[in-house]
């Protein structure tokens, strides 16, 4: 047998472990007599999994930043010294830097899935299993259900004066489209004549063509007169994070002509008018209007991509008058 070390603060731990390995070396467990987990740095394993695995996920760019905050904290640690009480103590310290319990959720799946490639791809025998399975998840906040109030959408799209912004505003509202199917759509992938729009590049990395209404055809009509991009793309915003400027922008400038027109009126203006308001509120507008239009689950999960139909029940809400007035 090849020699193994390690060093434990009691000799009763000591004992232990030799006790189990020498198990494990009857059971044939090569990968326990190896040691490669005592051996190897989460740091070596993490830049193998960001350049291979990582790099074949359509939300690579958020594992990636995960994984960053993974390996600044863990780096150095040799895979059999992460314990559950550290991944724990991890997550207490991501959610008192002021992450929200979604983002922390995230950093923790992206560690887990991790700890699973080096288990199953690269065979490396974690002596205690996956330290994150034993560790206990934040709570998750209750969803949003922020919905547009009358007037925001007009006061948006009056101050929307970046090319390409009203036209992406209505098609997120008129097809529950999110903001990164949005950004990657192409006019090859474009029927104004059919009025579909084929999504290749989608959160559940499968495929869908999603109807346009007529709102939305006009939208995509009137972008024709722009000149075109080199790329094919529908609009000009290479990330996320280039777009959420404009719409920050937008939002600012509409709220101050509210807040212009309520002082022009001497009307009381209403401290909840564009408070709070994310881009991706309106997927959630755009998904509760298809129900109120009558389309059915599967109608609607057909275009908004939901993988459950689970998930699209906080939205039937909009139907309670409807069936209200059905019952009498």
């Amino acid at each position: 047998m090849p020699s193994i070390s390690r060093t434990f603060d009691l000799k009763a731990d000591a004992e232990a472990w030799a006790r189990e390995i020498e198990r494990e070396a009857q059971r044939g467990n090569v990968g326990a007599l190896r040691d490669d987990a005592g051996r190897t740095t989460l740091e070596h394993v993490a830049s193998v999994y960001v350049a291979g695995p990582v790099q074949l996920l359509a939300s690579r760019a958020d594992v990636t930043r995960y994984m960053h905050a993974a390996r600044a904290r863990f780096g150095s640690f040799f895979l059999s010294a992460i314990r559950g009480v550290d991944v724990a103590a991890w997550r207490d310290e991501l959610l008192k830097g002021g992450l929200s319990s979604q983002s922390v959720i995230h950093h923790l799946n992206a560690l887990s899935g991790l700890f699973s490639f080096i288990e199953k791809e690269l065979s490396i025998d974690l002596p205690s299993g996956n330290p994150v399975a034993k560790v206990r998840k934040p709570a998750m906040p209750k969803s949003r259900e922020r919905r547009l109030r009358p007037g925001e959408l007009d006061a948006l799209m009056r101050e929307a004066r970046t090319p390409g912004l009203p036209q992406i505003i209505i098609l997120a509202v008129e097809t529950s489209m999110r903001l990164g199917e949005l950004l990657g759509l192409e006019w090859k992938r474009v029927d104004l004549v059919k009025r579909t729009a084929h999504l290749v590049d989608t959160k559940n990395r499968e495929s869908r063509t999603v109807a346009l209404s007529s709102a939305a055809s006009v939208a995509l009509k009137s972008l024709h007169a722009l000149p075109r991009r080199i790329d094919g793309r529908v609009f000009g915003w290479a990330a996320s994070d280039s777009f959420e400027k404009a719409w920050v922008r937008c939002k600012a400038r509409a709220l101050a002509a509210y807040l212009a027109d309520c002082a022009a009126s001497n009307t009381k203006p209403d401290p909840s008018f564009l408070a709070d308001l994310r881009f991706h509120d309106l997927r959630h507008e755009a998904t509760s209007r298809l129900f109120e239009r009558g389309l059915g689950v599967m109608e609607v999960a057909s275009m908004t991509g939901h993988k459950s139909l689970a998930m699209l029940k906080r939205y039937t809400h909009v139907e309670a008058e409807k069936l209200a007035a059905k019952l009498g």
